[in-house]
C-alpha cells in the first residue's frame, strides 16, 4: 500500500512538472493531484527537490545501465546500434524527465548537480567502451571524452526533438537508431501519425 502511494506521488509530480514546470509546481499541488495528505508526501520525500532528485536519478541510472550493457563485445557497430536503440527507448519512456532536464538542467541550482553528475557518469561509460573497441586508437583520453560527450548530446537532442517536440511514437525508435549509427541508412522515418502516442 505504501509503494502505491509513493508511485502515485511520483506520477502526480511528473504530470505537474511537465504541465506547469518544475519551479512552478508546489508540494501542495502534488499531494492534491495524488490524492494524499501532505504528511504522506513527507514520509517518502524531504522536499520537492528530493522527489525530483529521486525520480531523475532513477531514470538516469536506467540510462547508464542500458549504455553499459550495450557497450560490450568486439562488434563495435552492432553494439553502438544497440546502445542507441535502447537509450532512445529509455528516453522515450522517461520523456517527462528529459523535458525537465532540457528545460531546467544545468541552469537550475536545485537540479544542476544531478544533470552534471549524470553526464559525467555516462561519458565515462562510453569513453571506456571506445577504448575497449579501439575505436580511436590515436586519441588522447581528453579527446575520447570529447567524443563520448558528443555521442550523449547527439542521442539526447534527437530524443528531445522527436519524442517531445514532434511527438513521434515508439515505433520510430529503430529508424532513429539506424540514422544515428548509419546502419541501413537511408531509411524512412515515415510520416508521424496524427496525435502522436
Amino acid at each position: 500500500m505504501g509503494e502505491d502511494k509513493k508511485e502515485g506521488i511520483i506520477e502526480a509530480a511528473l504530470k505537474l512538472f511537465e504541465e506547469q514546470g518544475y519551479h512552478t509546481t508546489k508540494v501542495s499541488d502534488i499531494v492534491r493531484v495524488a490524492g494524499v495528505a501532505q504528511g504522506t508526501f513527507y514520509l517518502y520525500f524531504k522536499s520537492k527537490e528530493d522527489l525530483f532528485r529521486s525520480i531523475a536519478e532513477s531514470c538516469l541510472d536506467e540510462i547508464a545501465v542500458t549504455i553499459k550493457q550495450n557497450c560490450t563485445g568486439n562488434v563495435k557497430d552492432e553494439a553502438f546500434y544497440r546502445m542507441m536503440q535502447d537509450t532512445l527507448r529509455v528516453y522515450y519512456h522517461n520523456k517527462s524527465i528529459l523535458k525537465i532536464l532540457k528545460q531546467h538542467g544545468s541552469a537550475s541550482s536545485e537540479i544542476g548537480d544531478i544533470s552534471d553528475a549524470f553526464y559525467r557518469r555516462i561519458m565515462l561509460v562510453i569513453k571506456q567502451s571506445l577504448m575497449e573497441w579501439g575505436a580511436f586508437p590515436n586519441y588522447s583520453e581528453q579527446q575520447l571524452e570529447v567524443m563520448a560527450f558528443s555521442k550523449i548530446g547527439m542521442v539526447e537532442m534527437v530524443a528531445y526533438q522527436y519524442f517531445i517536440i514532434q511527438k513521434y511514437d515508439e515505433t520510430h525508435i529503430e529508424s532513429l537508431a539506424q540514422i544515428l549509427t548509419g546502419i541501413n541508412a537511408p531509411c524512412e522515418l515515415g510520416p508521424m501519425d496524427a496525435g502522436g502516442e
